[in-house]
């Protein structure tokens, strides 16, 4: 597996998580006003919006587009899972089913391309 590969696998997670601290940053009613905009869990999450955005422009280097872009769908399993883990979110047989034929798709990809 070529490193962009395993780039693109790792950054749908960071940006997951980043959006899993805006969901909680958005969730704190101490924020308010510009506080609401203007918070260290809210300027965190962007900071890792913008380094996962960086990494990609990298792994795209060496990563054909049609790859990446399978790629990056892995997120959906990593916002299910964070999800369910964090924010008690339900995991239905259509979330589940949908995230397999992701899991299988990705896999076909690496396996085929």
């Amino acid at each position: 597996m070529s490193s962009g590969a395993i780039i693109y696998l790792i950054t749908p997670l960071v940006a997951a998580v980043s959006q899993l601290m805006l969901k909680r940053a958005a969730d704190d009613p101490q924020h308010t006003g510009i506080r609401f905009y203007v918070n260290t869990r809210v300027i965190l999450a962007y900071v890792l919006f913008l380094g996962c955005m960086v990494m990609n422009v990298i792994a795209l280097q060496t990563l054909a587009l049609t790859v990446a872009s399978v790629l990056e769908a892995s997120g959906f399993l990593y916002v299910m899972v964070l999800g369910r883990l964090f924010l008690k979110e339900k995991l239905t047989p259509k979330k589940l089913v949908g995230n397999a034929l992701i899991v299988a798709g990705i896999v076909i990809t690496l396996i085929v391309k």
